[in-house]
């Protein structure tokens, strides 16, 4: 049976798989306590923002995480 830690480190890196959401992450993580909105983002990683928007959604269930 998986215990509650392997359970959050496996959904975090099955959303960190994505070569894109990597880049975000570490995009965000440059930028630190500042943040970034969406379309510097989308600008940033040249990604258009239907695609982003996609990204986005699946790094942010990752803040609900224990």
């Amino acid at each position: 049976m998986l215990t509650m830690k392997k359970i959050t480190a496996t959904t975090i890196f099955e959303s960190l798989s994505s070569p894109v959401r990597l880049d975000v992450y570490r995009l965000l993580v440059k930028k630190g306590h500042e943040g970034m909105v969406a379309g510097e983002i989308g600008s940033a990683l040249d990604i258009p923002p239907i695609n982003l928007s996609f990204h986005l959604k699946t790094l942010s269930l990752l803040a609900s995480l224990p």
